[in-house]
């Protein structure tokens, strides 16, 4: 485990330095009249990501060290590699099936799929984790923040 955890935290901190450094002040926009700017929040959530990355990281490097466990291996498991993998594969491909329809038509959907893939069996489970954050972030959208694009 410590080896997963030093290179699990060290990607969850540069995720968070590469949004902190090219996609927040790239993407945030600019706002000149409004009291909070818009990468404020976004900001707030990198610099928690380098800092609890940074955390993990540490943490597993010197439980690495302390074991004398070194960093990389050529010993690695396809099967498992393979199988850490599959939610990436199932998340790309609704992307691209989301750029033909609306979220809101397919996030119950995405979601649900992903939850009964994932092995969750309850029915009222299934339903009230897929359905309702679609609902919520349509309610948020277009009746609080008059946008409509979902």
């Amino acid at each position: 485990m410590p080896r997963s955890d030093f290179w699990s935290g060290l990607v969850v901190a540069g995720f968070g330095l590469l949004a902190m450094l090219w996609m927040i002040p790239n993407y945030a926009g600019t706002n000149p009249f409004a009291r909070m700017p818009p990468g404020l929040v976004p900001s707030i959530g990198a610099w928690l990501l380098v800092v609890c990355g940074g955390i993990v990281a540490a943490k597993g490097l010197a439980q690495m060290l302390r074991e004398r466990i070194s960093p990389l291996t050529a010993d690695l498991h396809w099967g498992a590699v393979a199988w850490a993998a599959w939610p990436f594969a199932y998340v790309a491909v609704a992307i691209w099936f989301m750029s033909f329809i609306k979220i809101t038509w397919f996030g119950a959907f995405l979601i649900g799929g992903m939850l009964i893939l994932l092995g969750e069996r309850r029915w009222w489970m299934i339903l009230g984790c897929s359905v309702v954050p679609v609902v919520l972030l349509y309610i948020l959208s277009v009746y609080l923040m008059r946008v409509g694009v979902v």
